[in-house]
């Protein structure tokens, strides 16, 4: 129930859903009145819109979550697992083009391949479902495992959970496959803006991990906008989605505190 609620009310919260709305609100406000509300209703949103585009928003929401966790500056000599959530892979492309397609959080599989190679006895640990086999839609470990092949690293290596759905069922199902022990040494690869969340969780798991942060997002805030006004909506919809992540996380007991930390 959570999964499903948690997708719902984040279709109409997040930022382009208030965008959208906002608009159904307006229109329905012309149509029927009361239009003096309607044109307020307007105004603000062409201003809250105009605020988006020309100032950093998405950066200045971003940034306290990616400056979080930092790579350590030195790792164990050993490692016996890298772990790596989901979120690159395109399930839905992947199904329809017959080939595994990879979106803007590819650097969690770079870093995966890097480590790998740096500790040829670490396993090689990924987490991902949200396959559809009705339609043809493949879970995200399949499509992490042949990304992975592709790039030369054997499948013996890898281990994969293809059943979880969110972050929080990443965790549980990881701890209930590999059951670590006290003494080893794992390594989690996620963004860093999603790092606060997942090392939240692994906490509550009581699971002592070692966070591996990619995929960044977020520039130093300046006076100019982003050329790119795509990307700057992006940003604050990725950073305002982490934040109700946390919100509501720690509101369901799911992690101890609200925004963790190092």
């Amino acid at each position: 129930m959570f999964f499903f609620l948690s997708k719902l009310i984040w279709f109409f919260i997040q930022p382009l859903g208030l965008v959208l709305l906002a608009l159904l609100l307006a229109t329905a406000g012309f149509l029927y009145r009361p239009r003096r509300l309607a044109r307020r209703l307007v105004i603000a949103l062409t201003l809250a819109f105009a605020a988006v585009c020309l100032l950093p928003a998405g950066d200045l929401v971003m940034l306290p979550l990616e400056n979080r966790f930092h790579k350590p500056d030195r790792l164990p000599a050993t490692l016996d697992g890298i772990i790596v959530l989901g979120g690159p892979e395109q399930p839905v492309l992947s199904g329809a083009r017959g080939e595994p397609m990879l979106g803007g959080a590819a650097e969690r599989l770079f870093a995966a391949l890097d480590l790998a190679r740096r500790f040829p006895e670490a396993q090689v640990v990924f987490s991902g479902g949200l396959g559809d086999p009705w339609n043809g839609i493949p879970p995200q470990s399949d499509i992490f495992r042949d990304t992975m092949l592709m790039a030369g690293l054997p499948e013996q290596r890898m281990v994969l959970e293809g059943q979880a759905r969110n972050t929080d069922e990443n965790v549980l199902l990881l701890k209930q496959m590999l059951q670590p022990q006290p003494g080893q040494n794992w390594v989690v690869i996620t963004s860093a803006y999603h790092m606060p969340r997942s090392m939240g969780l692994f906490a509550k798991a009581g699971w002592k991990v070692v966070p591996w942060p990619v995929d960044y997002r977020g520039l130093p805030p300046t006076l100019l906008p982003r050329p790119d006004l795509v990307e700057q909506f992006e940003v604050l919809n990725i950073a305002v989605h982490e934040w109700i992540g946390l919100v509501a996380y720690w509101g369901t007991g799911r992690i101890d505190t609200l925004f963790p930390g190092p």
